[in-house]
């Protein structure tokens, strides 16, 4: 940050620059630019005067250039300084509210959101061994009993400050997850016994005298140990490893505890396979491809549906079936829903027309509270009209959580984002819960185009009659043969889906397709 003195240089070399400037201007008018001037506009000869006279209007006016400036360049000078300062203290306040959100507020330690990004970060790749100890601090709720919060606050801090100068091996990572409870990582070449000496050091640490009003007290600790690979390959896995070891290690009267049970070849093969998927989807692997979907009147594409594929640079594109399950499983569905929406937001500038997006929604991710809100900051960042995005849900959605479920879907509905129930007539949502709820489509699935052809055309004409009849659109899934598109057409079917009018495919694939079709139609 610059200094004042350095501010004020800045604004006197300003200052004579004006000046010299304004001289030089006035220097060259009286001395030459003026008789070419008054000739070029017919205003006659120019004022004849001699070359004194000339030298005391340039020094005039420089001189009351020079007067009329110093105010202005004063206040100048005091707004600029002014400004830096601003900034100066909103650099420091940024600065202040990321630690706040990274650290906690009573210790200064590692808080558990950023303790697990950073120990993530150093098993993706596991490079090298890391241990995890989980500290449980014993009898602190005594303290709080005793001698109320402030003392219980004033004895965690004093804890972290111990374990904060200890000197541990490896790199250590420190943090308060919560409560009485601390964690630390250790990267690096650790022998089982060398990791129970440092447990056994936090322990002298921690077990040292606290003066807490006029007594001295002392805590006791329980550790548990679980170390990366052995133990586990994930952090999230690590930790709850690690917990289990200090949960087994209470119950059995232990102070420390390391796991003893190790993963076996399927369970490792399981971890690595959700640490490589993990890293996939960091690392931009995970990608929107496109299907069409069409007006079935008219053969106009009207929207696209977002699916996702993996491309794996050794393997190649993988089926979603094979990390479809696994992405479930281990939570992530919202966070790749979001990123596969903020890149076809992105891609849909470039398309011709105005086709919708439509994105399939998990239960887990509707039924969360920030679900509408996360919608609404992609669009808003997007400028995307909500119109044109249109969210899927199946019907075992509806059973779960259907109070949840009709509240975020009626946000939805308010900001103007459309809503399907996909693979209508393979779950058990029934007539009531679409009555309930804020569907605007309903989209039958591919298997009813399976069966023997008198039994699909009753079944399917009586969802597509049922569909109109509750004001809803009609799509049909897994259209491969033109019989079988002409049929849904004159059943009055909005709108198919299926091979026969386009298998998906990447954005630069899609926007060469809907180049060559003809215009879009809205849906």
């Amino acid at each position: 940050m610059r200094t004042k003195g350095y501010l004020l240089r800045q604004g006197l070399v300003l200052f004579a620059a004006t000046l010299v400037t304004l001289f030089l201007i006035a220097l060259i008018w009286m001395f030459w630019l003026e008789a070419h001037v008054f000739r070029l506009l017919n205003w006659g000869p120019p004022p004849d005067l001699d070359n004194a006279s000339r030298w005391r209007f340039i020094l005039t006016c420089t001189a009351f250039a020079a007067i009329a400036m110093v105010v202005p360049s004063l206040l100048s000078l005091r707004l600029t300084w002014r400004l830096r300062n601003r900034y100066r203290e909103l650099l420091a306040a940024r600065a202040r509210g990321n630690h706040l959100a990274q650290h906690d507020a009573l210790t200064g330690l590692m808080n558990r959101h950023y303790f697990m990004a950073r120990l993530h970060a150093r098993l993706d790749p596991q490079l090298e061994q890391t241990a995890l100890l989980v500290i449980d601090i014993q009898g602190f709720q005594a303290i709080n009993d005793a001698y109320g919060n402030t003392a219980g606050d004033y004895a965690l801090r004093r804890i972290a400050d111990r374990l904060s100068s200890i000197r541990a091996v490896g790199d250590p990572l420190l943090g308060r997850p919560g409560g009485d409870e601390f964690v630390i990582a250790l990267t690096g070449a650790l022998s089982a016994g060398e990791l129970l000496d440092q447990a056994r050091a936090l322990q002298r640490q921690v077990k040292q005298p606290l003066v807490c009003g006029n007594r001295r007290v002392q805590l006791d600790t329980t550790i548990g140990i679980a170390v990366a690979p052995l133990h586990a390959l994930t952090a999230d896995q690590l930790l709850a490893t690690a917990y289990g070891a200090m949960h087994d290690a209470r119950r059995a009267g232990e102070q420390i505890r390391m796991q003893s049970d190790c993963l076996t070849e399927a369970q490792q093969e399981e971890a690595r396979r959700a640490q490589r998927l993990r890293q996939a989807l960091d690392h931009g692997e995970i990608v929107p491809f496109y299907q069409p979907v069409v007006a079935l009147e008219s053969r106009k594409t009207a929207g696209v549906e977002i699916l996702a594929r993996w491309q794996h640079p050794e393997r190649g594109l993988v089926p979603p079936d094979e990390f479809i399950p696994l992405i479930e499983t281990l939570g992530l569905m919202p966070e790749m829903t979001r990123y596969l929406l903020d890149i076809a937001m992105r891609d849909a500038r470039q398309w011709p027309g105005a086709p919708f997006l439509a994105v399939n929604i998990t239960a887990s991710y509707l039924e969360d509270e920030d679900f509408t809100a996360q919608m609404a900051a992609l669009l808003e960042a997007h400028a995307f009209p909500a119109d044109r995005l249109e969210v899927e849900i199946t019907e075992n959605v509806l059973i779960e959580r259907l109070d949840v479920v009709q509240q975020n879907l009626s946000r939805l509905h308010d900001m103007g984002v459309r809503v399907s129930l996909d693979d209508f007539g393979t779950g058990y949502s029934g007539l009531y819960h679409l009555a309930r709820l804020d569907i605007d489509k309903i989209k039958i699935d591919r298997s009813f185009f399976d069966a023997e052809e008198i039994r699909q055309d009753n079944l399917v004409r009586l969802m597509i009659a049922m569909g109109r009849s509750l004001g809803m659109a009609v799509v049909a899934e897994g259209i491969e043969d033109e019989r079988l598109a002409e049929n849904l057409t004159q059943q009055g079917c909005h709108f198919g889906q299926g091979y026969l009018f386009g298998r998906p495919m990447p954005a630069h694939a899609l926007y060469e397709y809907l180049t060559r079709s003809h215009e879009t139609v809205q849906p």
